[in-house]
């Protein structure tokens, strides 16, 4: 009898273990199916974001290169038919290119320099002193973020065309400084942590260095250290991420900034300076360039031709940027992933 009962229960035996595989593929086949759906659905969002931020990049690259007789062509849109540099060559005179890369890299990287000074001494300031005023200070950093520059540029302006420290100059000289017009404009600012997102990088730099262990700056101060000889020779060498973070951010705003550069100093050797006066006066510009080489285009009537040579005139401006990218792209990534960004 007991063996009857085993045979007949043996097909719902293999009934539920078909049933319990069936379920268990279709379990899954469910997980595998929505991976892979994601993978899809990020893969083509990934594809569309990176094909709509390097179109324009991909266009002027394309024109650059393009004969000016091919400007508009259907046929030539992306490859062109017949190379040619002339786009290049006129647009570098037109932005006088040499000179104004040594200046606007000069003073970019001056103005790097005292931003992550300023910003990391601020910033290791609003981490470590615990105080409501400190806090209430901070507050007021967190507001120059959000305020738009515009707001602030009118005193700014003011005090600057009449600059004087506690009526020292006009003592000394009879009247105070103006300083419009000179590059001095901007250091200050970024000395003083008023420049172009300098809150932004006090906010990094003060994540930053809450994240760092106390013990380092204790250790310190039992041998003798003070306030600012601990944070350049303690915090400021494990600060990597947070200054390469800053620094490149810094970098690439400066460089292309026009509305200090505009109302501040105004140098014609200043890239994005020089690039929007050649935009706003384009014929005046052109017709000012003398010895063009035998056989090019060069027609200033030609609103194609025109569009061509300032696109070539901006991809110009932000090659350096996109060189300066490819070599501190890893490092960059890596730091921004590390510093105050995420905290």
């Amino acid at each position: 009898m007991i063996k009857k009962a085993k045979k007949a229960q043996q097909p719902l035996v293999k009934t539920r273990r078909k049933i319990r595989n069936l379920q268990e593929f279709s379990d899954w086949f469910k997980k595998t199916g929505s991976m892979i759906l994601l993978s899809i659905l990020r893969y083509a969002l990934i594809l569309c974001i990176g094909y709509i931020i390097l179109l324009p990049l991909l266009e002027m690259i394309s024109t650059a290169f393009m004969s000016p007789e091919e400007v508009g062509s259907p046929v030539s849109e992306w490859v062109p038919a017949e190379f040619s540099l002339e786009h290049i060559i006129v647009a570098f005179r037109l932005l006088n290119y040499r000179d104004s890369v040594l200046y606007t890299l000069l003073t970019t990287a001056g103005q790097v320099v005292l931003q992550i000074l300023s910003a990391a001494i601020t910033g290791y300031a609003f981490a470590r002193v615990r105080s409501k005023k400190i806090q209430a200070m901070f507050a007021i950093v967190i507001l120059t973020i959000v305020v738009p520059q515009s707001v602030m540029v009118l005193p700014q302006y003011i005090y600057f065309s009449n600059f004087d420290v506690f009526g020292i100059i006009e003592l000394i000289t009879g009247k105070p400084l103006n300083l419009i017009g000179e590059p001095a404009v901007l250091y200050l600012l970024d000395f003083c942590g008023m420049g172009l997102k300098s809150g932004l990088y006090i906010y990094i730099f003060r994540q930053f260095f809450r994240g760092l262990p106390k013990e380092l700056e204790e250790a310190a101060h039992m041998d003798g250290c003070g306030f600012i000889r601990t944070l350049f020779t303690i915090v400021m060498p494990n600060a990597t991420p947070g200054i390469i973070t800053v620094g490149v951010l810094s970098f690439v705003w400066n460089w292309n900034d026009t509305f200090y550069t505009n109302r501040f100093v105004g140098s014609q050797l200043n890239l994005m300076v020089r690039l929007n006066r050649v935009s706003g006066a384009m014929d005046q510009f052109m017709n000012g360039l003398k010895n063009i080489p035998a056989g090019f285009y060069f027609n200033t009537s030609d609103p194609l031709y025109q569009s061509s040579i300032l696109s070539t005139a901006s991809l110009l401006v932000i090659l350096p940027l996109i060189i300066l990218y490819m070599f501190i792209q890893k490092k960059f990534v890596e730091s921004a992933s590390n510093s105050g960004i995420v905290g």
